[in-house]
C-alpha cells in the first residue's frame, strides 16, 4: 500500500475516534507539514494548488459516517467507515469487532485521473 492510500487510512481512523462534527480538508506539503482547514468553500484540487500540496484530504462526517477523500497528483481515493458503536462491547479493545461499527463495511475506491 502507498503512502497516501496510508495517511488517508491514519486520517479515517483518527476521525471515527473523534467527537467533532466539523468538515475539514488536510493539505500535507512536500516536507510532511500538515494545514488544517475549514472546507466550506473548498475543492481539493483547489487546496492542493492555493498551498503546493502533495496530498490533500477532505474529512467529512454525516449521518452516522465518516468519510476521507483523498487527492495526490494523479490518484484520489475515498474511505468510509461508521461510527463506532458503544452498544455490546463493540469498538472497545478486545472486543469482537473492535474499530468497525456493525452493519457500517469500510469502503474504499481508488482511481487515476486521465491526463492530458
Amino acid at each position: 500500500m502507498g503512502a497516501f492510500l496510508q495517511q488517508a487510512e491514519d486520517i479515517l481512523d483518527t476521525a471515527v475516534q473523534g467527537d467533532s462534527d466539523q468538515d475539514i480538508v488536510i493539505a500535507i506539503d512536500r516536507q510532511g507539514g500538515m494545514r488544517l482547514l475549514d472546507s466550506a468553500g473548498w475543492t481539493l484540487p483547489a487546496v492542493a494548488a492555493e498551498f503546493g500540496a502533495t496530498a490533500v484530504y477532505h474529512v467529512e462526517r454525516r449521518a452516522g459516517t465518516v468519510r476521507v477523500e483523498g487527492l495526490s497528483g494523479s490518484e484520489r481515493c475515498l474511505l468510509q467507515r461508521g461510527k463506532r458503536a458503544s452498544l455490546c462491547g463493540f469498538g472497545l479493545p478486545g472486543w469482537p469487532g473492535a474499530g468497525y461499527a456493525p452493519g457500517y463495511p469500510m469502503m474504499l475506491q481508488t482511481a487515476a485521473l486521465a491526463t492530458d
